[in-house]
């Protein structure tokens, strides 16, 4: 049996008491450090496919937890494993997105969401062209700073949310061009909006904002 939790910062007791009782428990390294996972019971997620495909090769017997960060249901690990033939039960948390949103007061029903994770940075530079609220899952090599020269020109502000749940956490409100000279920590999550949160919302268009084109969406596991 696969079941797949969400992680936001503290860790549940049901995950503590899963991850106890577990055969095996998948995650990253900073993850299965905070749980106490020992030695002999991790994998530990570096490539997503290659700890997949470790999954597979357990016996069905198996119990094994997988620990993720944020909703693994929402741009996560859930996809991945049902694209793999695996059908986990599923514990979802906060997403970092709607976590990112709460740090700032705005209501994110009209937001468009794109993830460059492992993927081309053009898609989300596109996106946040064309509208007045998107979120962007973001990685180590396609962040805020390149966000930010992409988008030079364009009249954006810019919402850098860092290490969401961590005792550390910070949320900054940037301007374009602090944006473009910001040094972010991971992990992090960026929106990008085009009036300051604390300004009118804009007319809700009374439907979900999302991406056109769908190689926006992931085929894979996600992030945060």
């Amino acid at each position: 049996m696969i079941t797949v939790h969400g992680l936001l910062g503290r860790p549940s007791d049901e995950l503590r008491a899963d991850a106890a009782d577990a055969d095996w428990v998948v995650g990253g390294r900073r993850h299965l450090d905070t749980i106490g996972v020992p030695a002999g019971q991790r994998i530990v997620l570096g490539g997503l496919q290659a700890a997949i495909e470790q999954v597979r090769a357990l016996p069905e017997s198996a119990r094994i937890v997988v620990v993720a960060s944020g909703d693994p249901l929402y741009f996560g690990v859930v996809r991945a494993l049902r694209a793999a033939g695996l059908r986990p039960a599923v514990v979802p948390a906060v997403s970092s997105i709607a976590a990112a949103f709460a740090a700032v007061g705005l209501p994110w029903d009209d937001a468009a969401v794109v993830s460059v994770h492992g993927r081309p940075l053009e898609p989300a530079v596109e996106l946040a062209r064309t509208v007045g609220k998107a979120a962007v899952f973001t990685s180590p090599e396609h962040g805020i700073r390149e966000l930010a020269a992409g988008l030079a020109g364009l009249d954006r502000w810019f919402v850098l949310a860092e290490r969401l749940g961590e005792p550390d956490e910070q949320v900054r409100v940037l301007t374009a061009g602090q944006a473009a000279q910001a040094e972010p920590r991971q992990p992090n999550v960026v929106l990008i909006l085009d009036r300051h949160p604390d300004s009118p919302d804009a007319p809700w268009p009374g439907s979900v904002a999302g991406p056109a084109n769908p190689s926006h969406h992931p085929t894979s596991g996600g992030q945060q």
